[in-house]
């Protein structure tokens, strides 16, 4: 493997084919912008509550960032390009699980914010270090929140589905992704790629889940 090039290049880099020249995976890279088209939505979306009116936001830049960094992945298979992909992955997870402590009441906005900048610098200087732990890092990040926001959506008795809904779509999504990645759904030379599914569901849902925050009414 290239000292520049992906972790994955050692393994298997999903299944499409890694082509020579050009984009190095196009149906996996052009997948890769519904995330930047899901954040474009969110920034449309206005909410009438707070904090909500600032994690949106935050959330449409993150889900934007994720779908830019992943189509220089799926473009390059280099390293840089495997740290700009997973790092704003982070930063959804962490928006998700500050913006469900918040919501929750358990901490102050201040607070969520600090420590959801220091929790993505962190994660940011394991992904440089130690990129191969770059998978279990993101579910150690995304399901906490997942659960919190579920827990609160229970608490307080509300209307929550369009979290269900993204949560659906991101089981779906994951389902495709393990099937591509063993090789048990795979044609390497086609445009329908399973990890390209889960690029646009991925999408979807992060969509859904800014959906759902911005439903909240004052009086929630």
């Amino acid at each position: 493997m290239p000292a520049d090039g992906a972790t994955c290049l050692a393994t298997r880099c999903f299944c499409e084919l890694v082509r020579a020249d050009g984009i190095t995976q196009p149906a996996n890279a052009w997948s890769s912008l519904a995330f930047v088209v899901a954040g474009a939505a969110a920034l449309l979306l206005r909410p009438a509550a707070r904090p909500e009116r600032v994690l949106v936001p935050l959330l449409g830049v993150a889900l934007a960032a994720v779908g830019l960094g992943s189509f220089a992945f799926h473009a390059t298979l280099t390293l840089w390009g495997q740290f700009v992909d997973v790092f704003p992955m982070y930063a959804v997870g962490c928006v998700l699980l500050a913006g469900a402590l918040v919501r929750l009441g358990w901490t102050t906005p201040r607070r969520a914010a600090v420590g959801g900048v220091a929790l993505l610098v962190a994660l940011g200087v394991l992904l440089w270090l130690w990129p191969e732990s770059r998978r279990v890092l993101f579910a150690a990040v995304l399901l906490p929140g997942i659960v919190l926001e579920l827990v609160r959506t229970r608490r307080v008795g509300g209307d929550g589905r369009w979290l269900h809904v993204g949560l659906g779509l991101l089981v779906a999504a994951y389902a495709l992704w393990v099937l591509d990645q063993a090789g048990l759904l795979c044609d390497p030379t086609s445009w329908l790629q399973g990890h390209a599914a889960w690029h646009v569901l991925g999408a979807v849902a992060g969509w859904c889940l800014a959906r759902h925050w911005a439903s909240r009414r004052l009086v929630a």
